[in-house]
C-alpha cells in the first residue's frame, strides 16, 4: 500500500524516492504509461504542479504529461497550455524544457515572483500563461531536472510549486535528479522493448506482402494489401501507387486507399516535374512535412480537399529500371526515423517487384505483335465535352457543381453523364468514375 503524507507525518525525500521506484517498476513497459506513472506518483508525495516532457524521435519536439494532485486544476492549465501552443505530444523542445535538455543540468529557481516567472518563459508562453492562470501566484519555486541515460538526456522532470511556504532547495534537485535518472532507464528500456516489438510487426507485414505477391497474379489485389500495409503499419492517412508508362515517360495512379474522395482523379505527371519523378530520378526516398503547392500543381485541388500536410515519395525501380512510385499523404507532419524510412523502403522494393513481375506476365500473355499501353481498356470515343464531364464528375463533383463549368443546364449534364455510362457499360457514376481512373482513359 502506498504512503501518503500528512501534515503531520511529511514523507521524507528517500521515502518519495523509494515510492516512486517502486511505481515505475510496476508500471507497464510503455513510454506514455512510464511518465504518467511518474508524474502522478511525484503530485501525490510532494505538492506542486509536476510536468514530465520526454524527447521524441524527432529531437525539436516532446511529448509532455502534466499531474497535480493537491491542485488539479494547475494540472488542466498546462494541459491547455500545451493544447494552445502546440499539442501534448509534439511540444517544441525550446524555453525552459530545452535550455535543460541542451545543457544536461538542472535548473532551480527557489522562489520567484509571479513577473519574474513570467520572465523565464517564451514571449508565446508568457503571452498565454499571462492571460489564462487559474489560480493566484504570489510566488514560484521551479525545479526542472533532465533524464539522463547512457550519457544522453532523454527529457526533463519538472516542478512548479505554487505559494510555497519555503524556497525550493538544493536538496530538492538532488532527490529529484535521482527519480529523473531512474525514470530514463525505465523509458530507454521501453523503448527499446517496444522498438523490437515493432521491428517483429514490420517484417510479419513483408512476409505477408511477399506470400500475397506469390499467390496472385492479379496486381490490383497485390497493391492493395501494399497499400493497406502502408497506411496501417506505417500510420499514414492515405497512399497510392503511380506505374512508369515508358511510352510518354508519365506517372499515373494505378491504385489508391485512405483518400476521402470516392474516387482519384486521374493525372499524367511527367517524369522530370514534380515530386515522385523526382525520386524516381535519385533513387532515394523524398519525404516532406511542409507541402509547397507549387510542386503539386495539377494536384493542388487535391491537396486542399482532403488536407495533406505531409507527403512522401518511394522509387519503384527493378534492376536500374524505373517502374513507378509509392506516395504517401498525412494530414499533419510525420516523424520519418530511421527505422521507419527503412520498412518504407524495404514495401517499395516489394511493390517494384509486384509491379515487374504483372508487367511480365501481361507481356508472356500477349498475342504477338500485340501493343500494350497503359493496364486496362481503351478509352471510349468522347467529344470534348464529355470529356471534361468526365473529368469533373472523376473529382467527384455533382451535377449542379459540373453545369456552370461546361456552361451546360443540369438536365443536359445528365444526359451527357447517361452517354458516358452506356458508352462505358457502367451501371453508376462510382463505376464509371472508377474504370476512367483505372483505365487511364482522361
Amino acid at each position: 500500500m502506498s504512503y501518503v503524507p500528512t501534515a503531520d507525518d511529511p514523507m521524507n525525500e528517500d521515502r518519495i524516492v523509494g515510492e516512486v521506484f517502486d511505481q515505475l517498476a510496476n508500471s507497464r513497459p510503455e513510454v506514455g504509461a512510464i511518465l504518467n506513472t511518474l508524474v502522478s506518483t511525484l503530485s501525490r508525495l510532494r505538492r506542486g504542479t509536476w510536468v514530465g516532457s520526454l524527447m521524441n524521435r524527432d529531437p525539436r519536439t516532446s511529448m509532455m504529461v502534466a499531474a497535480d494532485a493537491g491542485e488539479p486544476a494547475m494540472a488542466e492549465f498546462v494541459r491547455q497550455a500545451l493544447a494552445a501552443l502546440s499539442s501534448p505530444q509534439a511540444v517544441r523542445t525550446t524555453g525552459l524544457s530545452g535550455r535543460v535538455i541542451e545543457s544536461g543540468q538542472a535548473l532551480l529557481v527557489p522562489q520567484a515572483s509571479s513577473e519574474e516567472f513570467l520572465g523565464l518563459l517564451t514571449p508565446a508562453a508568457r503571452e498565454w500563461v499571462g492571460g489564462h492562470l487559474p489560480l493566484p501566484i504570489d510566488s514560484i519555486g521551479v525545479l526542472i531536472a533532465p533524464m539522463r541515460a547512457r550519457g544522453a538526456t532523454v527529457g526533463t522532470i519538472a516542478l512548479f510549486e505554487r505559494n510555497a511556504p519555503g524556497p525550493l532547495t538544493q536538496n530538492d534537485v538532488e532527490w529529484v535528479q535521482a527519480v529523473a535518472d531512474r525514470a530514463a532507464v525505465a523509458i530507454e528500456n521501453a523503448q527499446l522493448y517496444e522498438d523490437a516489438v515493432k521491428r517483429l510487426d514490420w517484417l510479419s507485414s513483408l512476409q505477408s506482402l511477399t506470400r500475397a505477391i506469390a499467390a496472385s497474379s492479379d496486381l490490383q489485389f497485390t497493391l492493395k494489401v501494399i497499400l493497406d500495409q502502408v497506411t496501417s503499419r506505417l500510420a499514414v492517412d492515405a497512399a497510392d501507387v503511380l506505374l512508369f508508362d515508358e511510352t510518354d515517360h508519365t506517372l499515373y495512379v494505378v491504385a489508391s486507399a485512405g483518400f476521402l474522395s470516392t474516387s482519384m482523379p486521374d493525372y499524367r505527371l511527367a517524369l522530370d516535374d514534380g515530386l515522385p519523378g523526382r525520386a524516381i530520378t535519385s533513387r532515394r526516398v523524398e519525404m516532406f512535412n511542409a507541402v509547397d503547392p507549387s510542386v503539386h500543381a495539377q494536384r493542388r485541388s487535391l491537396f486542399a480537399r482532403e488536407g495533406f500536410k505531409a507527403y512522401g515519395a518511394v522509387p519503384l525501380v527493378v534492376q536500374g529500371r524505373p517502374v513507378g512510385a509509392l506516395e504517401l499523404f498525412h494530414r499533419s507532419e510525420l516523424d520519418a526515423y530511421q527505422e521507419w524510412l527503412a520498412f518504407l523502403d524495404a514495401i517499395g522494393s516489394v511493390a517494384a517487384i509486384a509491379i515487374d513481375n504483372s508487367r511480365l506476365n501481361d507481356r508472356r500473355q500477349a498475342p504477338a505483335g500485340a501493343i500494350r499501353g497503359r493496364v486496362g481498356l481503351r478509352a471510349p470515343d468522347m467529344t470534348p465535352t464529355e470529356r471534361k464531364i468526365l473529368g469533373l464528375l472523376v473529382e467527384g463533383q455533382t451535377n449542379r457543381e459540373i453545369s456552370p463549368q461546361v456552361h451546360l443546364s443540369q438536365n443536359t449534364v445528365k444526359f451527357h453523364v447517361r452517354q458516358l455510362l452506356q458508352k462505358a457499360g457502367a451501371t453508376n457514376r462510382t463505376e464509371l468514375a472508377r474504370k476512367a481512373t483505372q483505365e487511364g482513359w482522361l
